[in-house]
């Protein structure tokens, strides 16, 4: 890539550290080692682990930023916080990620006639649950996003959400396959020996817009049958999310005998090592990560219809489907599943990492995001 003797400034923008390091770090990298001059805008959160902090980005911090409150006053010095690092740091483009950020972003970007390049990585909770709201909110982000040069989204149903209602012109908009996948990270792990129990795993924030309502029923469903299997349960529990559920649910599940929490971990692939098969419930999704992490360990995955999930699956070769939030069917399928030989099992899981497209490694996404960096230079 062709860069001038001066750096180019990029700025991006993140709900969270956590997200920005877990998910978007390898394009950090890719841009620094482009010759770029990358910095980072992430919130102050008191609950953040200390290694969510990248070092290496001149690093800023946003004091008035929650992802699932909104407040009048602290949208106004979150604003105003926002256009004081973006002058100091003089960005040629600025990229965002998730939806709410993104609207301070565009609005403060607008004022100061710089290029933002959002990413929604999901609809969210206010699309979900709060449906007048968001079409009234939904002709405000018309305006706000008219002067996006690109608006990327991670799976085709989001975007043609805003297309059909016309909050977006389809000139501007991108599809681009999530956040990548380290294939040399992620690597097959070997299957579990046969056994008569068999591990499900989930991997995932642990909320009810993720599906969990229906998975436990589902495996509560099962329990009554005598269908042996053990479900361990990962992810983090809080956060402030309107749907999280509770500890003490957490527990009650526990006691009960129908799942293992196993806690919040920063590596998975130790968990994945244990599971004959991943779940992936979600309601909705920008791009599942945690079946992409799967697939590429070599683990066949359970997952719902939804936008985001259904795309990565291939009906009994990486995995199976079942209608979204649909209890009667997922405790059907995984009743299946726990049942059938082992062999079945073994064969997909040796199919499922070579059933990831070449789209969604980390090489792809860099490709993407580094067009738009020269599409905006182009026009300027």
């Amino acid at each position: 890539m062709n860069v001038s003797s001066k750096p180019v400034s990029i700025l991006f923008i993140a709900n969270s550290a956590y997200f920005l390091h877990h998910y978007y770090e390898h394009l950090l990298i890719f841009f620094i080692s482009s010759g770029y001059r990358v910095s980072i805008i992430i919130p102050l959160d008191s609950n953040a682990m200390e290694n969510d902090f990248p070092t290496e980005y001149d690093t800023y911090f946003l004091p008035f930023f929650h992802a699932y409150q909104f407040n009048g006053f602290q949208q106004i010095r979150l604003h105003r916080e926002l256009k004081k690092i973006i002058l100091e740091t003089k960005p040629s483009a600025v990229f965002s990620f998730t939806f709410k950020i993104s609207i301070t972003a565009a609005i403060v970007c607008r004022e100061l006639n710089i290029p933002l390049i959002p990413t929604f990585t999901g609809l969210g909770f206010l699309f979900m649950h709060q449906k007048i709201t968001a079409t009234i909110s939904g002709f405000l982000l018309k305006k706000i996003f008219q002067q996006c040069p690109i608006i990327f989204f991670q799976n085709k149903e989001d975007a043609n959400y805003f297309l059909r209602n016309r909050w977006i012109n389809n000139e501007k908009m991108s599809i681009i396959a999530g956040s990548g996948i380290c294939t040399s990270y992620y690597q097959p792990i070997t299957y579990p020996e046969r056994a008569n129990t068999r591990v499900i795993l989930y991997l995932g924030r642990i909320q009810y817009d993720k599906g969990l309502q229906c998975l436990i029923a589902s495996l509560k469903r099962l329990k009554n049958e005598n269908i042996p299997f053990h479900c361990l349960m990962a992810g983090k529990i809080g956060g402030g999310h309107p749907t999280d559920i509770p500890l003490s649910r957490i527990l009650e599940w526990e006691k009960e005998g129908i799942i293992q929490y196993v806690g919040n971990h920063s590596d998975v692939r130790p968990l994945i090592a244990l599971a004959n098969m991943i779940v992936q419930t979600s309601k909705r999704e920008g791009l599942s990560r945690t079946i992409l992490e799967a697939l590429a360990c070599g683990r066949p995955v359970v997952s719902s219809t939804a936008p985001g999930c259904a795309e990565l699956i291939k009906e009994g070769e990486n995995g199976w489907l079942f209608p979204t939030d649909n209890i009667k069917e997922l405790t059907l399928l995984l009743k299946k599943i726990l049942l059938m030989p082992y062999s079945k099992l073994l064969s997909m899981a040796k199919q499922s990492p070579g059933s990831i497209p070449p789209r969604y490694f980390n090489l792809s996404i860099h490709q993407g995001y580094a067009l738009s960096i020269e599409k905006i230079m182009c026009l300027k």
